[in-house]
């Protein structure tokens, strides 16, 4: 910085040659970049840094030491400041130059939100315009000002917007009561976790109570949508009480940039509820056919008694000449008769019964919500979704009523193949399955992507949810090169392993390929002697430590890393003023203690104080700055680099329960038992610092969210590998992993039953060949690499959320060409990772100490909560 700021040209050594003594050329020069930068006066006794003092006298010729005689005369000091704003064109912030800033300062302040961010552009355009930078005070009191002017002008502007009747119903929202100690808008925050056909009901209700107020009508310059997401924010903590508070216009402009937010958010929670209604009829069908299945083989053993029977009985009453009727109808009635050869016959149809056959029990659910799904929201869709938007219009129109009948040419294109036995029964389409094929068509289309919602925040189209944000241009265009260039090296890199290793297996114990599947060794362990002195040498570490309260600790991490000043106010951006109550709430937060225990056994503030520390300073935004904070702190110790060398990490998912009010908000995963759950996905360095959480839900896959974490933390640490556990494993986070110039390194379950893939034909490769399965596709990689290069590139410039949009390529049947050719990539690492694994112990011994810590991790964070 000092060479870039104070380096001197022919010109001003020109300038600075005119003084006649060493100590007035240095002070002469030291005055001149001081005004350049910082791009202030330099102040009489000014202590100066070192380098930068060296720097200057060096270039002068002069002793850094004569610095003391500097100006010994103030007129001197000043006569030189003159001449130096006279040659070199600096001027004072005097009135006209002021007015003159104020106005850039009004329209550079119009998309900012942060005021320190317009700070910093106005000391750069002062000294940009060679403008003489006064007290910080002063810059501090324009900035502000430009803040404040930049809120109000934004106020009116929008407030002009709205007719009287939008006004109206926008004060209505927070004058109006559901009941007595409700108002409307605190209705609408209120959240909808129990999966019921009555919540997908009031979510919607909740969307059509916004869009009555009309602010969809409403036209917001871009320029305003920083500063408005601003407003939400801080809406969306208010109260109706704290609304009534405020001046008209601001109130109502609050409210509308509130309501933006909220119908993204309610439209995100319609959606979701939707495709969790489809999952639990799925669920539930299943489960009735698991126990007709199990009912039905109980009953089996006697159906084939009876039957058994009723032939010895047919059979005696033919040899005998005697009436066959009356000999069934004494051993059994007919009707049993009947049921017993209606069901042999059900279970020896070519087709037997699968879920489906179960489903249509859940139609009451849908019959009602579905068509309510359907008229609430705007669904758009490519092209190829054409046939499933007909059938939504024509369920939409029927609105679940029966005495309309179907159109004579209703759609069945969009109808999956598992469905169609259903749909279509003797040359006729059976209502319920039809209706229920469509919803379930409908959601898969919505998790995809193929089909999206424009007030969605999560189920826009692809094309909107990719595009670069503004800030993206500012950085390098991304690209993959050439990907006949690529496939060449991968393939010939590809085959040269695929090669060694079928060579290598004559010369292995035979035990590691044997029933044409491949053995990985084991790792042998470590002497029960060496980890019982490990297990000692640890326990007497731990003995010698104190025993130290957990808010003391806290206290002196503060102290250490100032992590509380990321916990920044929704409004203002200040930090916490009350570090106690804080930290008190921290704790809370952490150990779910809950605010009101907590207010209670630390003294710390009553609840309602701690209330205001979670409401206003805890986002995730805060946070995540606090982990990266925490994370370059534990980094830049000295000690970190005992465990690790910093540039890995490891993720895993922890189930924590859930109880009381927080029950509604779990979903129950049958790997842990019958119990609502939450997972909380964690990141972490070879150095055990946290570098990324996130909440997912119990039943969620964690390969999704396996690249949040190491794409999306905002700390300094430069991590070129991560190592998960089998549930973050897919072929796509191995494409993904792998374009994105990092090592994906998992501990893959059931890695013998895994397919390898190659270019070449499996034959070449002798003893493997069994192993492969089908011929990688290099066509289809090189049709799809400029969609893979817009989706990685994405993902590398945070415009996406990885886990989002993996969660919607996840979702794609096997003909989506993009998935398809993204899961041919990652067949191509993941064949290369899995020959290594084989190869290479080093490789294992080290993901598994990795994800060893992890769990180490998890130990500590189970015993904290």
């Amino acid at each position: 910085m000092v060479v870039r700021h104070h380096a001197l040209d022919a010109e001003d050594m020109s300038a600075i040659g005119i003084a006649r003594t060493p100590a007035t050329r240095l002070s002469y020069a030291l005055q001149l970049c001081c005004l350049r930068y910082p791009g202030r006066h330099l102040r009489a006794g000014e202590l100066l840094p070192a380098i930068m003092l060296d720097h200057i006298a060096d270039q002068v010729g002069v002793d850094a030491g004569v610095i003391a005689d500097f100006a010994r005369r103030t007129p001197t000091r000043y006569d030189q400041l003159a001449a130096i704003k006279a040659r070199f064109g600096f001027s004072d912030l005097s009135q006209p130059v002021r007015t003159s800033m104020m106005a850039w300062l009004a329209a550079e302040a119009m998309p900012i939100v942060d005021g320190r961010i317009l700070l910093d552009r106005l000391l750069g355009e002062l000294r940009t315009r060679r403008i003489v930078i006064p007290g910080i005070s002063v810059v501090e009191r324009m900035a502000a000002e430009a803040m404040l002017r930049a809120e109000t002008d934004l106020v009116a502007v929008v407030d002009d917007t709205l007719d009287t009747e939008m006004r109206q119903r926008l004060d209505t929202l927070v004058d109006d009561k559901v009941h007595d100690r409700q108002s409307r808008f605190s209705w609408l925050r209120e959240p909808e976790p129990r999966v019921a056909s009555v919540s997908l009901a009031e979510i919607l209700e909740k969307v059509a109570l916004i869009r009555w107020t009309g602010i969809s009508r409403v036209l917001i310059d871009p320029r305003h949508e920083p500063r408005l997401t601003q407003f939400a924010r801080e809406g969306v903590r208010y109260t109706a009480q704290a609304f009534q508070q405020m001046r008209p216009a601001r109130r109502r402009v609050i409210l509308l940039a509130t309501l933006r937010e909220m119908e993204a958010t309610l439209t995100d929670a319609a959606i979701a509820m939707f495709g969790a209604l489809m999952g639990r009829a799925h669920l539930r069908a299943r489960k009735r056919l698991e126990q007709r299945v199990a009912v039905s083989g109980r009953e089996g053993r006697d159906r084939l008694m009876r039957i058994a029977t009723v032939l010895e009985t047919v059979s005696r009453a033919a040899r005998a000449g005697e009436d066959i009727g009356e000999a069934l109808r004494d051993i059994m009635p007919l009707d049993m008769l009947d049921a017993d050869a209606a069901i042999i016959r059900r279970t020896a149809a070519p087709h037997r019964d699968d879920v489906l056959s179960e489903i249509a029990a859940e139609y009451r659910t849908f019959k009602r919500a579905g068509p309510q799904f359907l008229q609430a929201l705007d669904f758009h869709g490519r092209a190829g979704t054409a046939t499933l938007r007909n059938a939504m219009m024509v369920l939409s129109n029927l609105n679940g009523d029966w005495r309309k009948p179907l159109p004579a040419d209703v759609a069945l294109g969009h109808v999956e193949r598992r469905w169609q036995r259903h749909v279509v029964v003797a040359g006729k389409i059976d209502r319920t399955h039809w209706e229920m094929a469509t919803y379930g068509a409908l959601a898969n289309a919505l998790a995809s992507g193929d089909i999206w919602v424009p007030t969605s925040r999560m189920h826009r189209s692809l094309d909107v949810l990719l595009a670069p944000s503004p800030g993206a241009s500012l950085q390098p265009p991304f690209s993959l090169g050439d990907p006949h260039a690529w496939l060449d090296q991968r393939a010939e890199q590809l085959d040269s392993a695929l090669r060694g290793v079928a060579r290598n297996l004559d010369g292995r114990d035979a035990a590691l390929f044997a029933g044409e599947r491949l053995r990985f060794p084991k790792e042998q362990k470590d002497d029960d002697g060496g980890q019982d002195e490990g297990r000692h040498l640890t326990l007497a570490c731990y003995g010698m430590l104190p025993a130290t309260r957990i808010t003391d600790v806290l206290s002196q991490v503060e102290r250490w890393t100032g992590v509380t000043r990321h916990f920044g106010h929704v409004s203002t951006g200040l930090p916490p003023a009350d570090e106690r109550a804080f930290l008190a709430t921290l704790i809370a937060e952490a150990t779910n203690l809950g605010l009101s225990r907590m207010a209670e056994v630390c003294g710390a503030g009553s609840r309602r104080a701690l209330l205001r520390m979670q409401t206003w300073h805890m986002r995730e935004e805060t946070f995540r700055a606090a982990l990266a904070c925490l994370t370059d702190a534990i980094h830049a110790e000295p000690i970190a680099a005992w465990f690790g060398q910093g540039h890995r990490a490891s993720a895993d998912g922890q189930a924590f329960y859930l109880g009381g009010p927080g029950e509604a908000g779990g979903a129950v995963n049958a790997h842990y038992g019958r119990d609502p759950v939450v997972k909380i996905y964690t990141t972490i360095t070879d150095r055990y610092a946290p570098l990324h959480q996130t909440v997912i839900a119990g039943t969620a896959g964690e390969a999704i969210h396996a690249l949040d974490g190491i794409l999306g933390h905002d700390s300094n640490a430069d991590l070129t590998a991560l190592h998960v556990d089998g549930g973050g494993v897919s072929d796509i986070v191995f494409a993904t992993m792998h374009l994105l110039g990092l090592d994906f390194e998992p501990r893959i379950p059931r890695l013998s039953d895994r397919r390898l893939y190659a270019f070449e034909p499996s034959k070449r490769y002798s003893r493997l060949a069994p192993l492969f399965g089908h011929r990688l596709n290099r066509d289809l990689i090189i049709s799809h690499w400029p969609d893979i290069e817009r989706v990685i590139g994405a993902m590398r410039d945070r415009t996406v959320t990885p886990s989002l949009i993996l969660k919607k390529l996840s979702a794609y049947r096997q003909q989506n060409g993009l998935a398809a050719a993204l899961r041919e990539v990652g067949r191509i690492e993941r064949t290369l990772f899995t020959l290594r694994w084989f190869e290479d112990p080093t490789l294992r011994r080290t993901v598994t100490a990795e994800l060893n810590k992890g769990e180490a991790r998890n130990s500590l964070s189970r015993a904290v909560a």
